[in-house]
């Protein structure tokens, strides 16, 4: 049973990791507090790639002697050489008496490792003090090493009889211009945005971080899986206006057309063997391993919808609903065929429901 104190610097430690959202990939978010009689001597996080770690932050940070203090840490320190040393040595140097994490690491490289050093060295370990809010910190972190997949996060926008669109395909706008830029801090979260080339060649949308708030935040624009497996999409198109990386997945047959088409150099084309003219989640899967892309938002229409939803891969559904009706004939969002018997049915957890202006948002996660 967690003590109210634990849970109280721990609380601190979480909101103390949330500031280093967007910019860590692909470490996680990891937030650190260093407390001495109930009093906190420094707090730390990780603030990006490449930089120290949250501990040893907060450890750079306090002005008193570090001996018989507590550290609360987000995430199992690290046991491995890296970027940066190993930060349950420097744990050890300074003479905790006492470590509380919320979750331990699922890297194999440091899982249970340091925790198992710390005690070793004397030091009291507590462990699971706010996990779940720590787990739901660095979601496609413990996804890739539970699954070896990436986090697949679908956005939808409706209207309340469940339209994408209406009977001539036109969606601009359904949803209100807040639910709009929530998506752009949903887009600064994530390492990759997928599309397909039929949103692209139908809306020619940019598919970045434009909102000035969030784009201040941020060090680099996510990168774009495009799946264009017959390479339709104009050069001209709005996507591949913005210096980012941007990865098309095209059918083989196709590969002799490339040389008639001049892309910048952010954009790589990969070459795939399709199953009936679809590219193959596998290998959608296997170049978002290859560039370390992990965390995905799939931003299409109801094609790529089904095929993820068929597949029972969609891992976070992203639904927002605006008050409006399209009728009959419109575009539904999954492209599900009818179900026969409702024990077929596509389930999903509810995880949280907000308000934007006129818009219901509903958070949604694999159940």
């Amino acid at each position: 049973m967690n003590n109210s104190n634990d849970i109280k610097f721990m609380q601190i430690a979480i909101e103390q990791a949330k500031k280093g959202r967007y910019n860590t990939h692909p470490n996680p978010l990891v937030g650190a507090v260093i407390v001495k009689n109930d009093k906190i001597l420094s707090k730390g996080y990780h603030k990006k790639f490449r930089d120290k770690h949250a501990e040893q932050d907060a450890i750079d940070k306090s002005k008193e002697t570090l001996k018989g203090a507590t550290l609360y840490v987000t995430l199992e320190p690290c046991h491995h050489h890296g970027n940066t040393p190993p930060c349950v040595d420097a744990i050890i140097k300074n003479r905790f008496s006492r470590v509380v994490i919320a979750t331990k690491d699922p890297n194999p490289l440091v899982n249970e490792k340091s925790i198992s050093k710390l005690r070793d060295n004397g030091i009291e370990v507590e462990t699971g003090v706010c996990e779940d809010d720590a787990k739901e910190l660095n979601k496609p972190f413990f996804h890739k090493y539970r699954s070896s997949k990436p986090y697949i996060r679908l956005k939808v926008g409706v209207s309340i009889d469940g339209k994408i669109a209406d009977e001539k395909k036109e969606s601009k706008w359904i949803t209100s211009t807040e639910s709009r830029k929530f998506v752009q801090e949903l887009r600064a979260e994530v390492n990759a945005i997928v599309t397909t080339s039929s949103t692209v060649i139908s809306d020619n949308p940019q598919m970045n971080v434009r909102e000035s708030s969030v784009l201040k935040k941020i060090n680099n624009q996510p990168a774009v899986i495009i799946l264009d497996s017959k390479l339709r999409i104009p050069i001209s198109s709005n996507i591949f206006k913005t210096n980012r990386l941007i990865i098309i997945l095209a059918d083989i047959r196709y590969a002799t057309n490339a040389p008639l088409r001049i892309y910048n150099n952010n954009v790589v084309i990969k070459y795939v063997e399709t199953k009936d003219g679809k590219i193959q989640l596998k290998d959608i899967y296997m170049i978002a391993k290859t560039y370390h892309l992990d965390d995905l938002l799939i931003e299409s229409g109801s094609t790529f919808s089904n095929t993820l939803l068929s597949a029972n891969e969609v891992d976070e559904l992203i639904y927002f609903v605006a008050p409006k009706i399209l009728g009959n004939k419109g575009l539904t969002f999954s492209g599900i065929k009818p179900i026969n018997k409702l024990k077929d049915k596509k389930t999903f957890m509810i995880k949280n429901i907000k308000s934007f202006n006129n818009d219901l948002y509903i958070n949604m996660r694999r159940h």
